[in-house]
């Protein structure tokens, strides 16, 4: 015989006591927990740390400073001889004589000139004299010494007469430096015998003569050279009156 089992009614089911509901109302209602921050950042370093990497980093520097100084290029120029001058490039090459490193001036033109130009220079006082010295060296190797004098005048009218009178024979000239005893070159007194070259730039009349202790046996050949060499000195001027 089966024995039959009553359905279950509500009124079976056991009740909620009400501790229980206290503790789902509080599960419920709590907040939700805060979130999870990443790992904490690290404590900023040392004082002691910080000077000693900064000491590291000088020592570095030094290191590489002494390394440059030791491959750097090296100038090899020795100091006090003479070097070419800074004038435009020309036919020759002219080195500035160590006997004059710097430009000579003097106020008084009358007493460093002869003959008519002296009694002009006299007569028309100048405002300035600058004289240079340089030597180059012809294609056959020569040296030759070049004398450059600027006149300075008070007015270019001056200036005029001053350079129609130098470029006349035997109207007499300013002193070269050799010849002003300014510098002595032995076996010569004079760069009067080579060749001569004037010219006028507004009130300055520049006044240019070279010469060599030796000539050639062709002496017309040689006073040509000369006068190529004068002309092309006139670009020196600019150094002087630098």
């Amino acid at each position: 015989m089966t024995q039959r089992i009553p359905p279950i009614r509500p009124s079976d089911t056991a009740p909620l006591w009400r501790s229980e509901i206290g503790q789902l109302d509080s599960l419920l209602s709590s907040p939700p927990p805060p979130p999870r921050r990443g790992p904490a950042a690290p404590a900023p370093r040392s004082r002691r740390g910080m000077v000693l990497k900064g000491l590291g980093l000088l020592g570095v520097a030094v290191v590489s400073g002494l390394v440059w100084l030791v491959v750097m290029p090296k100038n090899n120029t020795p100091t006090g001889t003479p070097t070419t001058t800074s004038a435009p490039a020309g036919e020759f090459a002219f080195t500035a004589s160590p006997d004059v490193p710097e430009p000579l001036k003097d106020s008084d033109c009358a007493s460093h000139a002869y003959g008519q130009t002296k009694t002009f220079l006299t007569n028309t006082p100048c405002q300035q004299l600058t004289r240079g010295l340089y030597t180059t060296t012809t294609p056959d190797g020569l040296k030759v010494y070049t004398s450059v004098s600027i006149v300075r005048m008070k007015t270019t009218e001056d200036a005029a007469k001053l350079k129609d009178l130098t470029t006349r024979d035997g109207t007499g000239n300013v002193n070269d430096l050799v010849k002003d005893g300014a510098v002595r070159v032995p076996n010569l007194t004079t760069l009067a015998n080579g060749g001569f070259a004037a010219r006028q730039q507004d009130r300055d009349v520049i006044i240019i003569e070279s010469d060599s202790v030796e000539h050639g046996p062709d002496e017309t050949a040689h006073i040509q050279m000369m006068k190529r060499i004068s002309n092309d000195a006139f670009r020196l001027a600019a150094d002087l009156n630098a």
